[in-house]
């Protein structure tokens, strides 16, 4: 009965997925309601996740939506066996998935934090040579090829469909790694609203930036004795006993033999 019930269950869900919603409610709860040819196709994976949350109320999120959808495949799949056996496979599944997608944040918050300085100082030198914001966005994305820059090309796309330039900027910190560009975006922003002047505070922003680069080295050079570790163990230590310790053991016990 459970092998049945679960693949009765699975195969109601896999249909869902070929059925493509004709209400436009549906279709706009589901955040598919833009043009084929701008949207990605979704993976299956992706869809039933999409399904399921957005029955949950939560808006559409690329990584999220893999992540359950993963997690009820791999609570069927383990429930065809048995029931346990299904809720530990997609407990499993759930804690690897979110352990993967924390680093794949954290990496990407540092790659925008090393190029934050930079970006910085380009902004700044667009400022002073009497650059208005959105001219200094265009100027400064062509220039930048990490990921700052592929949210600056994102931003100067917003800003000539129409997006205000405020706007477009702070869509770029709502992203997983958008914390570390908020640096950047506070000075841009409050130029535009509140008149700031916008060099001293990019010279700010510019001094943090340095400083929150050197704490990102030195923290990754902390953790190079921790990474070392298990080639120390379990290669280099093997290595030293069985050269020099092993060799002096066997000589030793040849000699107590004679």
């Amino acid at each position: 009965m459970t092998f049945l019930a679960a693949a009765w269950g699975f195969a109601l869900l896999w249909g869902a997925l070929l059925v493509h919603p004709r209400s436009t409610a549906v279709r706009a709860r589901l955040g598919v309601g833009f043009p084929a040819r701008s949207r990605r196709r979704a993976r299956p994976v992706e869809s039933l996740g999409r399904t399921l949350r957005a029955t949950a109320g939560r808006p559409p999120d690329a990584g999220a939506d893999r992540r359950a959808g993963s997690v009820v495949v791999a609570l069927f799949a383990g429930a065809v066996i048995d029931i346990s056996l299904g809720l530990a496979v997609a407990a499993v599944t759930w804690f690897v998935l979110r352990r993967r997608a924390a680093s794949r944040r954290r990496r990407e918050a540092d790659a925008v934090l090393a190029e934050l300085p930079e970006a910085v100082d380009l902004f700044a030198l667009a400022a002073s040579a009497g650059l208005s914001v959105r001219l200094a966005t265009e100027a400064v994305a062509p220039r930048l090829g990490g990921p700052i820059g592929r949210a600056l090309d994102r931003a100067v796309q917003q800003m000539r469909l129409g997006v205000e330039v405020a706007e477009a900027l702070d869509a770029l910190t709502r992203v997983p790694a958008g914390d570390a560009l908020r640096l950047l975006v506070r000075p841009l922003t409050d130029s535009l609203r509140y008149g700031s002047a916008l060099g001293p505070a990019l010279e700010r922003a510019a001094a943090v930036a340095r400083a929150e680069r050197s704490r990102q080295a030195e923290a990754a050079a902390r953790r190079i004795p921790l990474r070392l570790l298990f080639p120390l163990t379990f290669c280099v230590l093997p290595a030293f006993v069985l050269l020099t310790i092993v060799p002096t053991v066997a000589q030793s016990l040849e000699l107590v033999r004679f």
